[in-house]
């Protein structure tokens, strides 16, 4: 639920503190979101008391989607609580009980809903004592949780450009001062293209404590060749101001948690046990609990079998475990209410008008490799298959420097991407396709043949961003095989205008590629121009991430459209 001006959603909110005599680095383990209930289910979501338990070590309550900067900001929390008023406003407040749980519990700013930013940097220390007043050490006569405070602020700036958050956090880190009871944290979670559009020179030149690094709905993903953990590992080392900040690996709780990057826990297993060997690897940040602890890929579900896991491969438990520290926790009383009814998708009209061009036939890029074969395979070797060399999987395509090269009757067969592309592997690691890159990968693509267990330290081409003045896009394709593509589009308000409730996209496709549906709206082809409307199911956000799906013809490699040729109309 999102509110008019001057408003704020109080939701159940576990503020889990302890008293500490020094400060202490942020807790190690695992990160769970929670607040928007994401799965879209009225059940799916219960009071953050729930989630409670040894399966997370910090809780991200979001979002703060409207900043109001001088007024009261807007808080969402989905469907989780209803309270009485503040005597003459719109300003909710809940009940609030007492737990000892030693769980850091943090408020975040921004998230793909509403509009938000700043037009200067005082307006960003109008709005750290705002913040301060309202849910930190601060005194209002308003506040939400009553005397409850939480540990901390988080960033997930999803859009509204980069304008005011470094003079933000730097009076938050003033106003912290003020309360010696207690250790506050700062942390943001950027997507995994490095740098972030958003966020990139906040984190370079503001100290943060942990970055949630979101690795899914982009090329970046874990299970992609150009997972690039190691380029955030570099910037944590040399070029945070803060030398002890911690690198998160951020994943979707499950398959409907987002567009493209979710791993199954066996897939994530090796990954988890490669990165612990990173000094800045924190643990694993998790969007969030409605999927996590509902999806059942693993038992009991997938939120306990990952934190067996993280909790598992960590070398020291020193930050894990705050259970002995003592304290007077103060925490908001956990309630839910019914949820709002969750959006429906539907998908294109399919009377679009087509041009094609038929190509000679070649074998088909083939998903039906395991990604996780044993390291022995000959064919898993770190190194470029040559032309000529001997192959086993007939119709296995693999990326070789920027071209490709097809298993054909038991031999590799190198070919070159088109001019001016580079072969990528898909998000979901089972193919590849071709297209423009930006260099900013400090590896080639011939690592697409490592096993999962290996790619920490691989960060291939990046695709090249679409940027407008006032839009920033990736598009990254998910599957795709000689017959049919799925693509995850992912575009960012660069200014702090939202996307509205209809967002209409317009992309030059390439000749043997045809656009035949797209998420929550309906796709119109002529020749090779493409126009897609978008219901926005948020109807107001910073951000929008959909799939559009299509085929290609019969035996030809997906070729992504011209980064040029993507615009948005609204």
């Amino acid at each position: 639920m999102i509110f008019g001006k001057s408003s704020i959603v109080a939701g159940s909110i576990i503020l889990g503190f302890v008293h500490q005599a020094v400060a202490a680095s942020f807790p190690s383990g695992v990160v769970t979101y929670w607040g928007q209930n994401s799965a879209n289910s009225e059940s799916a979501q219960k009071g953050l008391a729930e989630y409670c338990d040894d399966s997370s070590d910090v809780l991200i309550a979001g979002f703060i989607t409207n900043y109001n900067v001088g007024d009261l900001p807007t808080l969402n929390l989905a469907n989780a609580c209803t309270g009485t008023f503040f005597e003459g406003t719109n300003l909710l407040k809940c009940d609030h009980t007492c737990q000892k749980k030693g769980k850091k519990v943090l408020l975040s700013l921004g998230g793909a809903s509403g509009a938000y930013g700043f037009k200067s940097d005082d307006e960003g220390k109008t709005f750290a004592n705002t913040l301060w007043n309202l849910f930190g050490g601060g005194d209002s006569k308003t506040r939400p949780f009553g005397d409850s405070i939480i540990d901390g602020f988080d960033l997930d700036i999803e859009g509204g450009g980069s304008t005011g958050y470094v003079a933000m956090i730097k009076e938050l880190r003033t106003l912290f001062k003020k309360d010696s009871s207690k250790d506050y944290f700062i942390t943001a979670a950027p997507q995994c293209p490095f740098p972030d559009a958003m966020l990139g020179d906040v984190i370079s030149e503001a100290g943060v404590d942990a970055v949630n690094v979101q690795f899914y709905n982009n090329y970046c993903s874990t299970t992609g060749s150009s997972f690039n953990f190691d380029q955030w590992d570099d910037w944590a080392k040399n070029k945070s101001p803060n030398k002890d900040v911690k690198v998160f690996l951020g994943v979707p709780g499950s398959s409907t948690a987002a567009g493209s990057g979710y791993a199954k826990i066996e897939d994530l297993k090796p990954i988890i046990k490669d990165l612990s060997k990173y000094s800045s690897y924190g643990g694993v940040t998790v969007w969030d609990a409605s999927q996590s602890y509902n999806n059942k890929d693993a038992s009991p579900n997938f939120a306990v079998a990952l934190a067996d896991i993280v909790h598992g491969s960590s070398s020291s438990n020193d930050d894990n475990d705050d259970s002995s520290d003592a304290g007077n926790d103060k925490t908001i009383d956990p309630s839910t209410t019914s949820a709002t009814p969750g959006p429906t998708s539907t998908t294109s009209d399919g009377n679009a008008e087509t041009t094609t061009t038929t190509t000679t036939s070649a074998p088909s890029p083939s998903s039906t490799e395991d990604s996780d074969n044993d390291n022995d395979d000959a064919e898993q070797e770190d190194t470029c298959v040559q032309d000529g060399d001997e192959c086993s999987n007939d119709g296995q395509y693999k990326c070789v420097g920027s071209g490709f090269a097809v298993c054909n009757h038991g031999k590799w067969v190198v070919q070159q991407c088109a001019a001016g592309l580079s072969c990528m592997s898909t998000t979901d690691g089972s193919s590849i396709y071709c297209t423009q890159t930006s260099g900013s990968g400090n590896k080639n693509t011939c690592s697409n043949k490592q096993t999962l267990s290996s790619k920490a330290d691989v960060a291939g081409p990046a695709p090249k961003a679409y940027n407008a003045a006032r839009v920033t896009t990736q598009l990254s394709v998910k599957k795709s095989d000689d017959k049919s593509f799925q693509a995850v589009v992912n575009a960012r308000r660069k200014d702090s205008k939202p996307f509205g409730s209809t967002v209409v996209v317009q992309m030059t496709m390439p000749p043997n590629i045809k656009v035949t549906s797209v998420d929550h709206g309906k796709v119109q082809q002529k020749g090779r121009k493409v126009k897609i409307q978008l219901k926005n199911t948020k109807k107001k956000s910073m951000s929008v991430v959909f799939t559009i799906a299509g085929s290609v013809d019969q035996g030809s490699v997906f070729n992504a459209p011209s980064a040029n040729s993507i615009k948005f109309m609204t």
